[in-house]
């Protein structure tokens, strides 16, 4: 190669960067606005965790949850003292910040037309509607945590001789842990298992970061309460134990078909093109994500924040081989599609057996 080569390479490479950093920040206001449009939501079908707000005034106390302390006292450490409104706005920041970073890699190592795909894939997903309508939980911060798991993962795959990506999903995994544990232990197993089948190898210094980063958060995590004197809790399991199989049952079989249409909404047409790609990874996920589901109360939100990282990683492994001229026609009026759903309907989630509207309310 000769020099005039390279540095037309090299030329092509920062041109490329810059425009794929460019998308990424326009998307990031693009998002912002159009989540508003798409998700206005009622009083009564807005979910606020005032906990958490009060929380992230205070040191870490007993008020703090061991599985879920670092979305509040994050906030403490950086002494950001934010208002209520400053609070919900920030939790959204963090859910368009990380779909900035997705669709700016995915252009970048996937090509322009995936990367503005993804975009639009997650700004019509549930994911979407339930942390512009749900806010003040650890989710926002927790897809965060996933999307980067998913990107360093992919980058693991491409340059297994650089330590670096290791070390960076270690350090991920730990910050996961102190988010969310469950939640994210759940994720990270599920995108580490999806990459395995994929790539159809059981990648062993990858098993040992997620089993070291695991146990490095919840380890972490007991010794910094117990620092503080701070009794252990598990509240989340405390409760998800409180009810037998008969109550989960009825809980999610009294609007059977609106809570499994309120997992996908107008999305639906792409979740069938993807399960007739017949690959056993994306099936096992997804009964994964709806087995998990079946035993909490607020369903569309559990189901989306576990299940779409998971989806996504399943686009960016489908994307290594790229999209032929019909799959791009489909894949574009599956998005066509769900954005007349969110436009023409009202969309909704289940919550505790019921139905709620962003508009009309509870049903």
């Amino acid at each position: 190669m000769s020099v005039f080569e390279k540095i037309r390479e090299g030329f092509l490479d920062r041109k490329k960067t810059f425009l794929c950093l460019f998308i990424g920040l326009l998307s990031f206001f693009f998002l912002k606005e159009a989540s508003y449009f798409l998700y206005q939501t009622s009083p009564g079908s807005q979910v606020i965790d005032s906990g958490a707000y009060y929380a992230s005034k205070s040191d870490l106390s007993e008020g703090h949850d061991s599985d879920s302390f670092l979305f509040p006292y994050h906030l403490k450490i950086l002494r950001s003292d934010l208002s209520p409104q400053e609070f919900k706005n920030y939790c959204k920041f963090l859910l368009y910040i990380a779909t900035a970073i997705l669709i700016s890699y995915s252009s970048f190592t996937r090509g322009y037309f995936f990367g503005i795909f993804i975009g639009f894939f997650l700004l019509f997903s549930p994911l979407y509607l339930i942390q512009n309508t749900w806010l003040g939980f650890a989710d926002h911060l927790t897809f965060l945590w996933s999307v980067l798991l998913l990107l360093f993962l992919d980058q693991y795959y491409k340059n297994k001789d650089r330590k670096i990506y290791s070390y960076a999903i270690l350090l991920i995994l730990i910050l996961g842990s102190w988010t969310h544990f469950y939640q994210f232990l759940i994720i990270s197993f599920l995108i580490m298992f999806l990459f395995f089948r994929e790539k159809k190898e059981m990648d062993l210094n990858i098993l040992k970061v997620f089993v070291s980063g695991v146990l490095a958060g919840r380890i972490s995590a007991f010794l910094i309460f117990y620092a503080q004197g701070i009794e252990w809790n598990e509240r989340r399991l405390y409760t998800a134990g409180a009810h037998g199989f008969r109550h989960w049952y009825s809980n999610h079989t009294k609007h059977l078909l609106l809570s499994l249409l309120s997992f996908f909404n107008g999305l639906l047409p792409l979740f069938f093109e993807n399960l007739l790609q017949r690959r056993i990874s994306f099936y096992l996920v997804f009964l994964g994500a709806i087995l998990i589901t079946f035993f909490t109360a607020d369903a569309t939100r559990v189901f989306a924040n576990l299940f779409y990282p998971l989806w996504i990683g399943f686009w960016l492994l489908r994307a290594n081989k790229g999209f032929s001229k019909n799959e791009k026609w489909i894949l574009t009026s599956g998005l066509v599609l769900a954005f007349l759903y969110l436009l023409l309907l009202d969309p909704f989630y289940q919550w505790g057996g019921d139905i709620f509207f962003l508009k009309k309310g509870k049903l």
